[in-house]
């Protein structure tokens, strides 16, 4: 009994030093990346390329939460912050060493990419904007979620193909669906943080428009992205990626509607953040049935 409980003890710490320590976030960028090739039938990148992106994640999102200082007081995740600094900024210095080791595999094109995403991640989460009181774009509400929406749809469906001499529809298309479907990730996470936005005068989507409204938006927007994963379909003609699409956009219907109930940190960050992992796996399942069937 006494070892269950510590084999039970010690599956809960892993857990969340894998979500609470953005290793998770950071694995859900790699597939993200992944599967922009698989879309466009593209050879999948090197191993140093998706070791970058998984480090510059990493990187990134320890810092925010390094220096992070006010969140919602029962979130589960901030406190495990305040207690794990230490851990958060050993992350930190993995993130920049993984940075550093797969720099040299990148291109040119590559690094101007990186200049532009970089700059723009730093605004987003470090005070250097030169304003009094809003420092950060993730204090300007509406910008904030348009942002990283754009951001990581630049990291997981631009970067990954930079080197495309013609970008065409079928990129193109690839690149709003993902940016939308990214966009309701970001809002279901805008929902739920909406007491803490709009006490500190933060004028999320949700806060300005109300949270009924905002549920409703991504029942909208997943319209819209199943709609664009048809039009997709007649660019590239194959039923089974647009299966997939169509139950990425019901699974995360559902799980989102899932964390409108039980608003626990682990059910945001495993379950509407897996989704992006999910819709990996369908998309590349769905690859593999036509080339079987074929």
């Amino acid at each position: 009994m006494k070892l269950w409980i510590h084999i039970e003890k010690y599956c809960i710490q892993a857990g969340e030093l894998i979500l609470y320590g953005c290793i998770f976030i950071s694995l859900c960028a790699v597939s993200m990346s992944m599967e922009t090739s698989l879309l466009l039938h593209l050879p999948l990148n090197h191993f140093f390329f998706y070791l970058f992106i998984f480090s510059a994640t990493l990187f990134q999102y320890n810092v925010h939460y390094y220096v992070k200082t006010t969140a919602n007081q029962r979130s589960a995740r901030f406190a495990w912050s305040l207690a794990h600094k230490r851990m958060h900024l050993f992350f930190i210095v993995m993130g920049v060493a993984g940075m550093l080791i797969s720099l040299n595999f990148l291109t040119l094109k590559h690094y101007l990419a990186l200049l532009c995403i970089g700059m723009i991640s730093a605004m987003y989460s470090l005070p250097v904007l030169p304003f009094r009181k809003r420092k950060r774009i993730k204090d300007f509400g509406l910008l904030k979620i348009i942002t990283l929406s754009l951001v990581w749809t630049l990291v997981t469906v631009w970067f990954p193909v930079i080197h495309l001499h013609d970008i065409d529809k079928a990129f193109w298309l690839v690149f709003f669906r993902r940016m939308i479907f990214l966009f309701v990730l970001c809002l279901a996470f805008d929902i739920r943080d909406v007491p803490v936005d709009a006490r500190d005068g933060i004028h999320t989507l949700p806060v300005s428009i109300g949270v009924k409204n905002a549920y409703l938006l991504i029942d909208l927007l997943l319209i819209i992205f199943v709609a664009l994963s048809v039009w997709n379909m007649f660019e590239m003609p194959e039923p089974m990626p647009l299966a997939a699409m169509i139950i990425s956009a019901l699974a995360t219907y559902w799980t989102i509607d899932y964390a409108r109930r039980h608003r626990h940190d682990m059910v945001y960050l495993l379950g509407v953040d897996g989704m992006m992992m999910l819709q990996t796996l369908l998309v590349a399942l769905s690859i593999w049935f036509t080339r079987i069937s074929a």
